[in-house]
């Protein structure tokens, strides 16, 4: 009883989540530079030999995609640091998220464009699903979890009241 009593509150592998959520953020706002900074670029180029046919509507369906993340990402900190009991879920939602977003995002960069994928796009993907697996099957058997993410559960206290 005692072992389930400490393991409570944002500590152990929690801090690692949390770097993860701050990381992520952080790699999306960049990508959001990145990606106006190139499309803002590549206005000029549309008469150029060096234009590249549809990226003129890929580059802002990466930025909506990496908004989509940042904003997500800034609710799940908001969660995480209240102790909210919604985090575990939405936080495995987030990274199946993302997994899609990567790969929506490389098939389209396929498909549509001459780029070609190369195996450091793969090794990424992989990477990220690796880490995915291991954060969401984190948020299914931790006890810290279970323990700390109580806040804002309606308590019920007594079942038959509520039914009748």
């Amino acid at each position: 009883m005692s072992d389930n009593l400490t393991l409570k509150g944002l500590g152990g592998w929690l801090i690692v989540v949390a770097i993860r959520l701050f990381l992520s953020c952080i790699t999306s706002l960049f990508l959001i530079l990145y990606s106006s900074i190139t499309f803002i670029k590549l206005a000029n180029l549309t008469n150029s030999i060096f234009y590249i046919e549809n990226l003129n509507w890929i580059y802002p369906l990466e930025i909506g995609m990496n908004l989509i993340i940042i904003f997500f990402n800034i609710y799940l900190l908001y969660l995480f640091f209240t102790k909210n009991y919604k985090f575990p879920s939405l936080m495995i939602c987030f990274e199946l998220l993302v997994i899609v977003f990567m790969l929506l995002d490389q098939f389209i960069t396929h498909q549509f464009t001459s780029f070609k994928i190369e195996s450091r796009d793969l090794f990424h993907i992989a990477k990220n699903i690796i880490l995915s697996i291991i954060c969401i099957s984190y948020m299914l058997n931790s006890k810290r979890v279970y323990n700390t993410f109580v806040n804002g559960h309606r308590k019920v206290e007594n079942y038959n009241n509520v039914i009748s």
